[in-house]
């Protein structure tokens, strides 16, 4: 045989044992920003999910539940989706399909002068891309007003919206401002003992249409936002959030 045909074969024989003998490739990375990585003991139930591309933001979530009925649920500050990841899982078992994420800024979220309001609807859009058919809007505090603010010109409309402990106005987000234009039924909460919130809550439910479906719960707590739904909060309303729910937007 010819040199030139063994140092063929010699090429051949080495490609072959360096390709059996290399490392398989590596495993994909989980998806996501790994919202909720202070706790894993309720974010570790979730899906990690990422969107918000179309409003230039790099947003992170946890997705719980496989419902049609799907539920956004948008933080206080400060904070992340770890105050609303104990009640999402709640909800979850009720049968709802709920999406708790991280505002630009805030978790691992990324995001520069992008409205509160325009991350909630990106949020309900991608609740919707994972199979919810109809969205409720959920906030506290800071997320209560992002989500009022919302809540007029998301498009489809969401079913119906619970703001706990909204402030007339945060950043950019107008709650005030959106009250009188909301028509979908809104339950507005608030701990009577909070300084300001009570009467914000007040102010913005009596601004609402009286066409509108609307309800004003206020208990004799300090608790505030998301922390009303908690161990330290009030029974009564988280008994009322719960029946708001299944009036307005039963778990399908």
């Amino acid at each position: 045989m010819k040199p030139a045909a063994l140092r063929l074969i010699a090429v051949a024989l080495s490609v072959g044992m360096v390709s059996c003998s290399a490392d398989p490739p590596p495993e994909p990375k989980a998806t996501g920003l790994n919202a909720g990585s202070d706790c894993p003991e309720f974010a570790g139930s979730g899906r990690q999910i990422e969107f918000g591309g179309e409003i230039d933001a790099e947003l992170g979530g946890v997705v719980l539940g496989a419902g049609s009925t799907g539920v956004v649920l948008a933080h206080m500050t400060p904070g992340d989706v770890c105050q609303w990841l104990p009640f999402g899982r709640t909800l979850a078992d009720r049968g709802y399909r709920v999406l708790a994420f991280d505002f630009a800024g805030y978790g691992n979220s990324r995001g520069h002068g992008v409205p509160l309001a325009r991350q909630v609807e990106a949020a309900a859009g991608a609740l919707r891309a994972d199979g919810a058919s109809r969205i409720v809007l959920a906030g506290g505090s800071m997320g209560g007003a992002a989500v009022l603010a919302a809540a007029p010109t998301l498009s489809p409309a969401p079913v119906a919206v619970v703001a706990l402990s909204p402030p007339a106005t945060y950043q950019d987000a107008d709650a005030a401002a959106a009250a009188p234009k909301i028509t979908v039924p809104v339950l507005y909460g608030a701990g009577e003992l909070e300084p300001g919130f009570a009467e914000w809550a007040r102010q913005m439910y009596a601004a609402t249409p009286p066409s509108t479906q609307r309800q004003l719960v206020l208990v004799p707590t300090s608790a505030h936002g998301v922390d009303l739904l908690g161990e330290g909060g009030s029974v009564e309303i988280r008994d009322r959030v719960t029946q708001f729910l299944d009036t307005y937007a039963p778990a399908a």
